[in-house]
């Protein structure tokens, strides 16, 4: 399973500051979907880090080691 951490506005919404995953989340693509259908967060919203570098790249593939941050335009996005 993936840990995800929520910072600013996206912690608020998402009503926590980490969550596990499912593990068919396995690339950008699928988390930003995940967070779409799961929490109503527009991909728009949000920028996503993966181990403290912003990515853009739908195609990146996460890993359960990868420190992944959810940050609202706020909070460093």
């Amino acid at each position: 399973m993936l840990s995800v951490k929520y910072f600013g506005e996206i912690e608020e919404r998402v009503g926590t500051s980490e969550e596990r995953l499912p593990q068919q989340v396995k690339t950008l693509s699928h988390l930003l979907a995940y967070l779409k259908s799961e929490h109503h967060i527009q991909e728009q919203w949000i920028k996503v880090a993966v181990n403290h570098e912003l990515v853009t790249d739908s195609s990146t593939v996460l890993k359960e080691t990868d420190e992944i941050a959810i940050l609202s335009p706020f909070a460093g996005g």
